[in-house]
């Protein structure tokens, strides 16, 4: 019997002799060739070649596109369609939020607030197709939470009106329409929702720490353009399995972005804010990979520093880190670069008994994104941001001992739950099911806690689960393929981004997650709300069930 992997291989030459060779192909053929070809022809924005990097990063400050809208009063925020200058010297379609505050625009604003402040706000639907908003991340009574039953029409509106009951950290706001989530978020309907407190203060003292100057958020996205450089959306049924993978990586939507910077502590708020590309980080100068310092996950700081020289961020997840650039000399140049990996490591080597020849040493990532529209890989290593260093004061990062208090949910007594992760006639299942508006998949007495142990077959792909309206803490990771096991140094098989509390946590094949929930709140009856997968694809393919908090 064939595993997977080799059905795929077979499918990829079928397809290729059924196109007369159109398709994208992608096997072990020179990087400068698979470039220089095709229908493309706005590189130098190939994210792999060091030399193209000389677009200056986009640095969101004041009023305008992204910029930093400290909340004060309710906003009246639109969804609209626009163009946008993605690619220098290029207008692309573009999906945004815009409000107004003291008489200043704002696009896709970076809201920041105060924890335990009251956000008020009213969403109009200005696009021709319904949409909603989800606080990804925030603990919100489920009315509130962006559900896809909350989707509102063209002309519609909808209220918000919640307690930011959430720590200090890094969170954001997407849109949830269902169906048509992935292809609004990649064409712009997604930015950061900043929460402050005193510990975030504390650290943003101690580090000298400024917004917007040392203080970077940094949204990491991959995204296709056509010939005259517009944005392209136009998955087919491989993506719809894979995931929408694009060839040109955006740092604040910046190609080949570059940031001077001076031989002093950074702080970057990293989101990958991709359809469904996943990212091994690390910074790397000279091809030697330098350490920096996690400072927080998804759901804010955690509970002491840790230092690392590479961290894996997947679709939805957040990583808080610091950067010393002063690792480098002046006139040096240090990358933000994604490494090398591969998607399917549990599945063994691409090229076993019954292997295709000429594709030994391809992992299935590779090989799967090889069929897709994308030149760029799953997998293959690019880089994603130059830093330059220049001359400057040296300023090195003094950080307290203790960040912040995690404290462990308590997890005696609890329910264990088994979720098991699977697909069925070409659609993604959550313990056998897929997404239906008015299904429950299971209930959970409020205030219970529970264990769920989220289980991904060997044969099946890498998904990023997401829970609304409540934060988890990683308990343990089983089966780890080799590439995450060697991360695993801090117990339990666990990697430096399964620390402290998450709402987002990449399951490879082959692997079980366990994590605990608190499903503790004061909100009164029953509330409804989603886990899904955040490869936005898998999620608009059915990867997705409501479960019920009952009262």
């Amino acid at each position: 019997m064939l595993k997977r992997r080799q059905l795929f291989q077979f499918a990829g030459v079928a397809a290729v002799a059924a196109a007369g060779g159109a398709a994208w192909m992608y096997y072990g053929s020179p990087r400068s060739e698979v470039l220089a070809g095709g229908p493309f022809r706005h590189y130098p924005f190939d994210p792999v070649a060091a030399d193209n990097f000389q677009q200056k990063l986009f640095i969101p400050v004041g009023s305008g596109p992204f910029g930093v809208l400290d909340v004060a009063g309710p906003l009246k925020i639109r969804a609209t369609a626009a163009s946008f200058p993605l690619l220098p010297g290029r207008e692309s379609p573009f999906l945004l939020y815009q409000t107004e505050q003291a008489g200043k625009t704002y696009q896709n604003p970076i809201l920041r607030i105060e924890s335990g402040a009251r956000f008020t706000a009213s969403l109009d639907n200005a696009l021709q197709e319904p949409t909603i908003i989800h606080w990804h991340g925030l603990h919100t009574p489920a009315a509130m939470d962006g559900h896809p039953a909350s989707t509102i029409g063209p002309g519609g509106r909808y209220a918000y009106d919640f307690k930011v009951n959430n720590r200090g950290g890094t969170y954001w706001y997407h849109t949830h329409a269902h169906e048509l989530t992935a292809e609004q978020a990649y064409h712009g309907l997604a930015s950061f929702f900043l929460v402050d407190d005193d510990d975030q203060r504390r650290v943003s003292k101690a580090l000298d720490m400024q917004l917007g100057v040392t203080d970077l958020p940094l949204v990491i996205q991959d995204k296709q353009f056509d010939a005259q450089g517009k944005l392209l959306y136009k998955p087919g049924a491989h993506e719809a399995m894979m995931g929408w993978l694009g060839d040109i990586v955006l740092a604040n939507l910046t190609p080949n972005a570059v940031q001077t910077v001076t031989p002093r502590t950074y702080r970057l708020r990293l989101l990958n804010g991709s359809n469904a590309r996943i990212y091994r980080l690390a910074f790397v100068k000279e091809n030697k990979a330098l350490d920096f310092t996690v400072i927080g996950t998804d759901g804010g700081l955690i509970e002491r520093p840790e230092t690392v020289s590479e961290a894996f961020l997947a679709p939805g997840e957040r990583l808080d880190v610091l950067f010393d650039a002063g690792q480098a000399r002046p006139g040096e140049d240090i990358f933000l670069r994604s490494l090398t990996f591969d998607a399917m490591e549990n599945e063994g080597p691409a090229a076993g008994p019954g292997g295709m020849p000429g594709m030994s040493g391809m992992g299935m990532g590779q090989m799967m994104a090889s069929m897709s529209s994308s030149r760029l890989p799953l997998g293959l290593e690019f880089n994603i941001l130059k830093l330059s260093v220049t001359a400057g004061e040296r300023v090195v990062a003094k950080l307290p001992a203790t960040l912040s208090q995690v404290k462990p949910i308590p997890t005696e007594g609890a329910t264990q739950r088994k979720i098991e992760l699977s697909m069925g006639q070409m659609r993604f299942l959550i313990n056998g099911y897929t997404f239906r508006m008015d299904e429950i998949a299971f209930d959970v007495k409020r205030g219970a806690v529970e264990i769920w142990s989220i289980s991904n077959p060997a044969l099946g792909m890498p998904h990023p689960m997401h829970i609304h309206g409540f934060s988890f803490q990683v308990l343990e990771r089983i089966g780890s393929p080799p590439q995450i096991a060697a991360m695993a140094r801090f117990g339990q098989g666990r990697t430096v981004s399964d620390l402290g509390w998450k709402d987002t946590v990449l399951v490879w094949p082959g692997e079980t997650v366990r994590v605990a929930i608190d499903f503790a709140h004061d909100y009164p009856g029953d509330q409804t709300y989603v886990f899904h997968c955040h490869n936005l694809e898998h999620e608009d393919g059915g990867m997705m069930i409501n479960f019920r908090v009952k009262a």
